[in-house]
C-alpha cells in the first residue's frame, strides 16, 4: 500500500478546460483592430465634411466676388455709354483744329511782307509787282542754291537811274524770314530809258505766319512733323 502514489482531488478549483469556439477567439483579438479602424474611419469623415464645407464657403465667396465685379463693369459700360458722345465731339474738335494748324502750316503773311517790301525800296525806286510762291513740303530733293529756303518772292521794280543794288539787299536781309537772294539779280534798260530790276528772294521756316500752330491738340505732333510724316 506504501507503495502506491495518493492521488489527491480538489474540489472547487478552475476549469481547465477552454471550451470557447476558435471564431469568438478571434473576434476578441480583433476587438482592438476594428475599434481603431472605425477612428480612422470617423476621422477621415470628418476631415471630408471639413474640406467640402470649405470649399463650398470660397466657391460661395468667389461668386459673390465675381457677381460684384460684373456689376462693376457693367456701371462702367453705362457710365462709358453716357459719355461716348462727348468724347466723339472731343475728338472731332481735336482733328478739325489739327486739320487747320496743318493747313495753315506754310501759310505767309503776304500783306506783312509786302509792307516789308515797301519800306526796303531805295529812293527813286517804283515798286512794280510782287510774285510769292511757298513750295510744297520738303521732298528730299535739293534744289541748288535754295537748300535752306521754303519759297521766295520776286520783286519787280523800275527806276529812272540806276539804284544802289548792294545798299537795297541789305535792307532786303531785315525782311521777315529772308534766307538769301536767289540769282541772278538783273538790271534792264540803259541811259535814257527806264531802269528794269528784278530781284528773287528767298524764305526760310520763319516766313510763316503759324496762326493756328498751338491749336493741336496734345499728341499729334507738329504741322511740320504731320507734314514730312505724310510725304
Amino acid at each position: 500500500m506504501s507503495g502506491k502514489l495518493n492521488k489527491t482531488v480538489v474540489l472547487g478549483a478552475t476549469p481547465r478546460a477552454d471550451l470557447l469556439p476558435l471564431s469568438v477567439k478571434e473576434a476578441i483579438r480583433r476587438r482592438p483592430i476594428v475599434r481603431r479602424l472605425m477612428i480612422m474611419v470617423f476621422l477621415v469623415a470628418v476631415v471630408t465634411i471639413l474640406v467640402v464645407f470649405g470649399a463650398t464657403l470660397l466657391e460661395g465667396q468667389a461668386r459673390a466676388l465675381l457677381t460684384q465685379e460684373q456689376a462693376r463693369s457693367q456701371t462702367l459700360l453705362l457710365q462709358q455709354l453716357e459719355f461716348a458722345e462727348a468724347r466723339a465731339i472731343s475728338g472731332a474738335v481735336d482733328e478739325t483744329l489739327a486739320a487747320r494748324a496743318i493747313a495753315t502750316a506754310r501759310e505767309a503773311d503776304w500783306n506783312a511782307l509786302l509792307s516789308e517790301i515797301r519800306a526796303t525800296l531805295p529812293q527813286g525806286v517804283l515798286l512794280v509787282s510782287v510774285a510769292g510762291e511757298i513750295r510744297a513740303a520738303d521732298t528730299g530733293e535739293e534744289i541748288p542754291l535754295r537748300q535752306n529756303s521754303v519759297g521766295s518772292f520776286t520783286i519787280k521794280a523800275i527806276s529812272d537811274t540806276v539804284p544802289n543794288i548792294e545798299a537795297w539787299i541789305a535792307d532786303l536781309e531785315t525782311l521777315t524770314g529772308f534766307a538769301g537772294i536767289a540769282p541772278p539779280v538783273t538790271i534792264t534798260g540803259g541811259e535814257g530809258s527806264v531802269y528794269a530790276v528784278s530781284i528773287e528772294v528767298l524764305l526760310d521756316e520763319t516766313a510763316f505766319l503759324q496762326r493756328y500752330a498751338f491749336d493741336i491738340p496734345e499728341g499729334s505732333g507738329s504741322p511740320t512733323q504731320t507734314e514730312e510724316e505724310e510725304g
